[in-house]
């Protein structure tokens, strides 16, 4: 997490054009059967370890993730170190003002922290005129990060087709990070987040679309995982 601030920290101070995305079993799933998605991830500057399974995947290609960073919680981590970074927030997404009780909650949670602004667009593909409008709102708030809030694998799409479009140093697909923060959804205790089995009390929880969703998600992950698995395994046998 000090590793991710600082990255983020220092492209804030060089500005550019940068986005990070936060990779679970949800993305990952969707990665392994979407090809354009996968190029579109590969663009992001950072690519941070957000659920169990990216852990897991690391090891059995021979390398080690000190910690995973999952999207609500670098959150919350930016919102307390940009307190005295001076970072300004932008929170893009979610249901109809959810952002603006995020935005409510933090201001109370995290006295002092700058918060440009807040926009939930709606449910459909924007206009070109309602695109136009959207930068033209980002923009004149100048902040440093915009948090994206639609979904994934949306809200990916969306950074990657948007990043240099929008004049915003860093964009951050954040998934349910609006919900979770705002009680919309329940996020996991934090014993649960621990040991990395948020996957699995989502899924109990998360009601019908979230359960099958999640089941076809994990069949997905593991399955590549075995594949993979037993791929190092018969090429060691084979060396």
């Amino acid at each position: 997490m000090p590793a991710a601030l600082a990255l983020t920290d220092s492209l804030i101070r060089r500005r550019g054009h940068h986005f990070f995305c936060f990779c679970e079993a949800s993305l990952l799933s969707s990665i392994l059967r979407d090809a354009e998605l996968a190029q579109a991830v590969n663009r992001a500057d950072a690519v941070f370890p957000d659920g169990i399974a990216l852990v897991a995947l690391a090891r059995l290609r021979g390398h080690s993730l000190p910690q995973r960073i999952p999207g609500p919680s670098f959150l919350l981590a930016a919102c307390a170190d940009g307190v005295e970074r001076g970072w300004r927030h932008f929170f893009y997404g979610g249901g109809p003002g959810v952002a603006d009780k995020l935005a409510e909650r933090l201001r109370r949670d995290y006295p002092g922290i700058a918060i440009a602004g807040t926009h939930c667009p709606p449910f459909r593909p924007l206009t070109a005129s309602e695109e136009l409008a959207t930068r033209q709102m980002i923009e004149s708030a100048k902040p440093d990060l915009l948090w994206v809030c639609l979904g994934s694998p949306k809200q990916e799409r969306w950074c990657a087709e948007h990043v240099g479009q929008i004049n915003v140093p860093i964009m951050l697909a954040v998934g349910a990070a609006f919900d979770f923060h705002t009680g919309q959804q329940a996020w996991a205790p934090k014993w649960i987040r621990k040991i990395g089995m948020e996957w699995a009390f989502r899924t109990l929880t998360g009601g019908k679309r979230t359960f099958l969703r999640n089941l076809r998600c994990v069949s997905v992950v593991g399955a590549y995982l075995v594949t993979v698995a037993a791929t190092r395994v018969w090429g060691g046998a084979r060396r």
